[in-house]
C-alpha cells in the first residue's frame, strides 16, 4: 500500500515512479521521457455533435451526450431482442410470460427504428453510406467521424445543399487530406467506391462541393505533394503480378524486397530535386507514378542491367493511364535526369 501511494504521488508531480525522470504526454499517453514507461492513458471527450439550438453563445455551440456518435443517428439504450421476432425470451432462453410478452412488444413498438431516426432519415441513410465507404477503402474511425463532423458542419451553415452523397464524398475527401498517418486517397478512389456501392457521385460533383461548402470548414489544409503517394504507389507496383517474372527474365539478382528500397529511394532523391517551378501546378499522383518510371531507368544505367518495369505494369499497378505517365516523363522528367550521350 505504501509503495502504491508513492507511485501515485510520483505519478502527479510528473516524475517517472521507475527511474524519477520527466513524464511528457505523447499520443494520449503519459509516458517517461528518458526510459519510455508508459504511466498511463489519456482519454479524451469521445464525441462532439452541434447543438439544434440557435443561441449565439459560444459556450453552447457544442455539447457531449451520453449515446451521441458524430457519425451515427439514433436514440440513447439498447434494442429489444432482434428486429423481426415475435416471442421474447428472457437472459435464459425461457419465454416470457404473456404479460410481460404484451408489455415489451409494447416497448419494442414505440421505440422502431423509424421514431428513432425521425426527421433525421436523410443524415441516417448517409452515415450509413460513410460507413460502408470507410471500411472499403479501409479508413480508420478518425477519419470516418471527422468526414461526419464536416458534413453536420456544412448542413449547420447551409439551408439546402445540392446533394447529400456528393456532399460526404467531398468531406471524406476533405477529412483523408488532413489526415497525417494515413496514405492520401484520391478524389478518383473516393468516387469509384461510391460508384461499387450504386451512387452516381463522380469526381466532377465531389470537386464542385468542395469549391461551394469548403469555406465553411478549417481553411488551413496543406495540398498533398508527391512524396505522400510514392510508398503507396511502391508497394502497388512492387504487388504486381508481372513484376517477380521480369525479375527474371531481365537477369536481375534482386529480391523484391531490395527492389523496393532502391526504388523507393531513388524516388525520393528525385522529388528532393524538383522544386515547386518544376513540378509547375501537375498532378501530384500522376507525377509519383512517372516518378518511379523514371527511378526504374537510372537504377538500370547505375547498376549495367535492363529496366524492369514498363509504363504498362505501373499503370495497371497504379490505375494511373499510361498517356500521363508518358507525358510526365517525356516533358518533364526526362529532360532534368536523362543526359543524352
Amino acid at each position: 500500500m505504501v509503495v502504491k501511494i508513492k507511485e501515485l504521488c510520483a505519478v502527479e508531480l510528473n516524475i517517472c515512479p521507475e527511474c524519477g525522470g520527466k513524464i511528457i504526454i505523447s499520443s494520449f499517453e503519459r509516458t517517461c521521457k528518458d526510459c519510455g514507461l508508459v504511466i498511463n492513458e489519456i482519454f479524451g471527450d469521445s464525441s462532439y455533435v452541434f447543438n439544434d439550438k440557435s443561441n449565439k453563445n459560444n459556450l453552447s455551440k457544442q455539447y457531449v451526450a451520453l449515446g451521441e456518435r458524430t457519425n451515427f443517428i439514433g436514440g440513447l439504450g439498447t434494442f429489444i431482442d432482434f428486429e423481426n421476432s415475435k416471442y421474447l425470451k428472457d437472459k435464459s432462453g425461457r419465454l416470457l410470460p404473456p404479460n410481460e410478452q404484451k408489455l415489451y412488444r409494447r416497448l419494442k413498438k414505440n421505440y422502431a427504428q423509424f421514431l428513432r431516426i425521425k426527421n433525421h432519415e436523410t443524415e441516417y441513410r448517409v452515415f450509413n453510406i460513410l460507413n460502408k465507404i470507410s471500411i472499403y477503402l479501409n479508413l480508420n474511425k478518425n477519419i470516418r467521424n471527422v468526414a461526419a463532423y464536416y458534413y453536420k458542419k456544412v448542413l449547420k451553415n447551409e439551408k439546402k445543399v445540392i446533394n447529400n452523397i456528393s456532399l460526404i464524398a467531398f468531406c471524406i475527401f476533405y477529412a483523408v487530406r488532413k489526415e497525417n498517418h494515413n496514405a492520401p486517397i484520391t478524389i478518383k478512389e473516393i468516387s469509384e467506391a461510391f460508384q461499387n456501392f450504386g451512387h452516381r457521385v463522380n469526381p466532377r460533383l465531389i470537386l464542385r462541393d468542395g469549391i461551394k461548402y469548403k469555406h465553411h470548414l478549417n481553411k488551413d489544409s496543406i495540398p498533398h505533394k508527391s512524396e505522400d503517394y510514392i510508398i503507396r504507389l511502391i508497394d502497388n507496383v512492387i504487388s504486381h503480378d508481372e513484376l517477380e517474372e521480369r525479375l527474371v527474365k531481365k537477369g536481375n539478382l534482386w529480391t523484391k524486397q531490395e527492389f523496393r528500397i532502391k526504388i523507393t529511394k531513388k524516388c525520393q532523391e528525385i522529388l528532393k530535386s524538383l522544386t515547386l517551378k518544376h513540378r509547375g501546378g501537375r498532378n501530384p499522383f500522376i507525377l509519383a507514378g512517372a516518378t518511379i518510371y523514371l527511378a526504374d531507368k537510372l537504377l538500370a544505367r547505375e547498376y549495367n542491367h535492363k529496366a524492369l518495369l514498363t509504363q504498362k505494369i505501373i499503370s495497371e499497378a497504379t490505375k494511373i493511364a499510361e498517356y500521363s505517365i508518358r507525358d510526365h516523363y517525356v516533358n518533364l522528367l526526362k529532360p532534368l535526369f536523362i543526359k543524352k550521350l
